[in-house]
């Protein structure tokens, strides 16, 4: 018996309208395979293929709002054709398909994603100083309790 495969459909550029060509990712695990615009260098990643590529659970998530029924993003997606709207890493703007959960990238704005994933959160880094607070007050506190039970214990 004679099994073929079934032919994977080409995706058009949602920017260009081009052809994209697959290009095949190294990640821990089973590589992942994103399709890229040979014209305008934008890439599109199938739903969970970013988490995968960045490898940041903290940042991937921040990528999952998924909601709104007016989108503010200009573009169809190439996978399913549905609505795809705006999500935004700090100041890297992403569109996220509401449908199918895919991501397209402009040029450039992997490479800042995977700066932000490196370097952190400002959220990260503020909830660490609100913690280094927190400590602080608690040691005062200690301080305070174990001075005044040395007070009465005299």
């Amino acid at each position: 018996m004679y099994n073929k495969k079934p032919m994977e459909k080409t995706r058009e550029c949602p920017r260009c309208w081009v052809e994209m060509k697959k290009v095949e990712v190294d990640v821990l695990g089973p590589n992942v395979i994103i399709d890229v615009c040979p014209k305008c260098q934008g890439i599109w990643f199938d739903n969970n293929e970013l988490k995968k590529i960045l490898g940041d659970r903290k940042l991937a998530n921040y990528l999952t709002k998924r909601i709104g029924t007016q989108s503010e993003s200009k573009l169809v997606c190439p996978r399913c054709g549905g609505l795809m709207d705006l999500e935004y890493a700090e100041d890297v703007e992403i569109d996220v398909c509401l449908g199918c959960h895919g991501a397209w990238l402009d040029y450039g704005e992997l490479d800042r994603l995977k700066e932000k994933s490196e370097a952190g959160y400002t959220g990260d880094k503020e909830k660490k100083a609100v913690e280094e607070w927190e400590e602080m007050v608690a040691k005062q506190r200690r301080r305070g309790l174990n001075s005044l039970f040395g007070r009465l214990m005299r």
